[in-house]
């Protein structure tokens, strides 16, 4: 044979190589996002099907690997998970923050929640602004670990992250409210009621956020009104330099709330009371001059509700918050109707927020 023909039949050989294995490539690159249909669907098994048959086709598709790690996951099959999770972690130099999320909660769903936070720091050393893998983190050390006071840190970074993630806006309520931190919990309420105002939760947020509003304030006669203030609020008024003590304003809460029964605010509506209890609220923690204190409750929320207040937005906040209830409650339902370009207004006014990185 000559060295011609050889040579041509040389390049006709490699060109049948290269095109079948960019069909081989195109091949499992479609059953990968066929699998991912089926995901979204709910129907695991059979996009576990279309993954393992991607991956015969393409041993080297990471991105198979990875979606059957979290299927596996999904079907509650972890130890699957756990193992896919740790060869994508040796073959891969960057494998991204959601194998580290998938790996975790896979850890967690084994009942091993020590290997499972271990494993979300590992993530977060090399992905420290992904929010996912706090709130994961946090809920780990939330319920598993009994870790309260790191799950709020966890929780707080979150939310920074993401500032609009209701799941993190709720969970962070619910832990400083366990742990008895009133004025923490209230602004994060208030802020996850101005995410999600509507649903069950939101029924459920403002439910609690009315009680803590009024905690330790009870009517005892006609005209006699009593104040109980816990022994952690005292406490934590005489502490300075705490990080995220708001004692003297707890405190003033309460008396705020004590005047709801006054002769001047006896006639109000409940939305005018609220206002005027915000107003004061939010008005001596701008006086406490907020740059001055420590914490994230200081330096994150306050911040935002003291220049919404001074934007002149507090009444719109306080009766937006309570739009899971307007159907129920006239001046409520009447307000919303008659200001949608102030609610409107605060929507973008909110959104264009430069909140702290």
């Amino acid at each position: 044979m000559s060295n011609y023909y050889a040579c041509l039949l040389l390049a006709v050989g490699l060109s049948f190589s290269i095109q079948s294995a960019s069909a081989q490539t195109t091949g499992s690159q479609e059953l990968v996002k066929q699998g991912v249909a089926l995901y979204d669907q709910g129907k695991y098994d059979e996009a576990v099907l279309r993954y393992k048959e991607a991956l015969k086709q393409d041993a080297t598709n990471t991105t198979a690997r990875y979606e059957l790690a979290m299927t596996y996951n999904a079907l509650d099959q972890n130890d699957e998970a756990v193992e896919l999770c740790k060869q994508i972690l040796k073959q891969e130099s960057d494998p991204g923050s959601s194998l580290y999320n998938t790996y975790g909660n896979a850890l967690d769903g084994l009942k091993k929640p020590k290997e499972a936070a271990k494993v979300y720091n590992e993530g977060l050393k090399r992905y420290p602004n992904d929010g996912p893998l706090y709130f994961n983190l946090g809920v780990t050390q939330a319920t598993a670990l009994q870790q309260s006071a790191e799950a709020i840190g966890s929780m707080q970074q979150s939310v920074r992250c993401r500032p609009g993630h209701a799941n993190s806006l709720n969970a962070l309520a619910l832990l400083q409210q366990q742990q008895g931190n009133r004025v923490p919990a209230l602004l994060a309420m208030l802020r996850l009621l101005q995410v999600e105002p509507t649903g069950q939760r939101a029924t459920a947020t403002l439910a609690r956020f009315d009680k803590l509003m009024g905690r330790g304030v009870e009517k005892t006669g006609e005209k006699a009104v009593t104040i109980n203030i816990s022994p952690e609020t005292l406490k934590d008024a005489g502490k300075k330099g705490r990080s995220d003590s708001f004692g003297p304003a707890d405190m003033l809460l309460s008396m705020s709330s004590a005047l709801d029964y006054s002769e001047e605010n006896k006639d109000k509506t409940p939305s005018e009371q609220l206002i005027r209890k915000l107003e004061s609220l939010i008005s001596v923690l701008d006086e406490l001059q907020p740059k001055k204190q420590n914490g994230f409750t200081w330096q994150y929320f306050v911040p935002y509700f003291v220049e919404l207040k001074k934007q002149g937005y507090l009444p719109a906040l306080a009766y937006s918050i309570q739009a899971v209830r307007a159907d129920s409650t006239p001046e409520v339902q009447q307000w919303l109707a008659n200001h949608t370009a102030t609610l409107e207004e605060l929507s973008s006014w909110s959104a264009a927020y430069p909140w702290p990185k």
